[in-house]
């Protein structure tokens, strides 16, 4: 029998185990802890990689990463950052949060970026490039730490920290390791299992509270976004090194005055469960109390990922958009931002994108978490859904309450949640780490 023949008789029988393998995987998926899908994923990719060359999958070669001493030049500090997906800055808070942190880095040496989802992103990946990031395919992220001496490694979101801290740890025993929890995930799914009572949804919490309290007490440093994050996670690990690193909103131009504004917005990714919560609340509960004080007022629903039944929402006064790549328009002519959350951590994305913008902002204790917004000074606060239609209303109408919260709201973003302002915080929590790296 001919080697070519033998070859390809093997290579038919690894796509068959292979297949039967990724069938199973299918089958358990939605009953496996997130950090075992995470590792199957992984495993997955790495199986399907020892045969790319063959194959001729792979467009990273060998020689596509220069030698450590052409890039590595003994100056800065150099982090490699692991997140899900390559970040979006115009689709969710999240990804904005990690592009502006991308940034920051770039200041204090060559950070790299992994992500462990092979969706392609060409347009956010060129951002990135731009931005002086360097982007590697992550099933070579064990070779590009054997070639290049990073100071630490800074892992997004649990699912992605739990897939490989252990790993890294292996690969680079004298490399750093910063948890960025984003929000805790345990504390926001604990509290819609309250409002819900779903039994699904308490057995998920608990599996996050393991996890998220295991990769809080085996790293070195763990970020949170709000002091009530780190309250709830430092519960469960309190020698945990912790620091605040919040949401990063650069400040925006101001459009329209009072009078040339007109209608509500909510702006929110679909795929994170409390904003869908948040719509159906406002659509059911307060919107007609809305409409009986402003008749005709127009409410813009923004966001990717809407499901039909956010969809169905739509109106003549009410507008369904999807995802709006430019916002701009929408923040510089509506009058009032709301957010009723009812559940949720972390912060609030949303919220301090409309303050940047001097958007007045009408939300919940949820939603004002963490950003020390005063109610009737930079927000306005309400909980009940009367309560926040009869707050929605009163800076709808009055010209001085609106311009007040508006001044107030952009002026506080200004003080706590600016690049610059943030950046700072992220320089000194590396550098200490490192320090304390240089010490041992």
């Amino acid at each position: 029998m001919k080697f070519s023949t033998v070859k390809r008789l093997l290579h038919h029988r690894r796509e068959h185990v292979w297949s039967r393998f990724n069938r199973v995987g299918e089958n358990l998926r939605d009953t496996l802890p997130p950090a075992l899908r995470f590792w199957l994923r992984l495993k997955r990719e790495q199986f399907l990689a020892k045969w790319r060359k063959e194959r001729r999958w792979d467009h990273f070669e060998q020689d596509t990463f220069p030698p450590a001493s052409a890039v590595d030049n003994g100056h800065g500090l150099d982090v490699i950052v692991f997140d899900d997906l390559i970040p979006a800055p115009d689709r969710d808070s999240g990804s904005a949060r990690m592009f502006l942190i991308l940034k920051s880095l770039v200041k204090l040496g060559q950070p790299v970026f992994i992500s462990l989802n092979k969706l392609r992103r060409p347009e956010y990946e060129r951002m990135l490039n731009q931005a002086g990031v360097e982007i590697v395919p992550w099933i070579d992220y064990k070779r590009v730490l054997k070639r290049r001496r990073f100071q630490a490694a800074l892992f997004s979101r649990p699912d992605v920290a739990g897939a490989l801290l252990s790993s890294i740890k292996r690969t680079a025993p004298r490399i750093k390791t910063i948890y960025d929890t984003v929000d805790i995930a345990f504390l926001r799914l604990e509290r819609e299992c309250e409002m819900s009572g779903d039994e699904q949804v308490a057995q998920l919490a608990r599996r996050y509270k393991k996890l998220e309290t295991r990769l809080a007490r085996s790293c070195d440093q763990v970020w949170c976004v709000t002091p009530e994050d780190q309250a709830a996670l430092g519960q469960e690990a309190p020698s945990a090194r912790f620091e605040i690193i919040p949401n990063i909103h650069p400040l925006q131009d101001r459009g329209e005055h009072f009078a040339a504004r007109q209608g509500l917005v909510f702006i929110g990714n679909f795929l994170h469960r409390p904003n869908e919560d948040a719509v159906h609340y406002f659509m059911q509960e307060i919107y007609p109390l809305v409409q009986e004080a402003l008749p005709g007022v127009k409410l813009f629903i923004v966001g990717s990922y809407a499901p039909p039944a956010i969809a169905a929402y739509g109106s003549e006064d009410v507008t369904v958009t999807g995802y709006v790549p430019d916002v701009d328009p929408i923040f510089h002519s509506c009058r009032v931002f709301i957010a009723p959350l009812r559940f949720g951590a972390g912060m609030k994305g949303k919220i301090g994108q409309a303050l940047s913008y001097g958007l007045p902002v009408v939300t919940t204790s949820v939603g004002a978490e963490g950003m020390g917004l005063e109610n009737g000074s930079e927000a306005l606060i309400a909980d009940g859904a009367r309560e926040f239609a009869e707050a929605l209303i009163s800076v709808y109408k009055d010209a001085a309450l609106w311009q007040r919260l508006s001044n107030y709201g952009y002026s506080h973003i200004a003080r706590h949640f600016t690049p610059q302002v943030v950046e700072e915080k992220i320089h000194q929590a590396i550098q200490t780490i490192c320090n304390l790296n240089e010490t041992r």
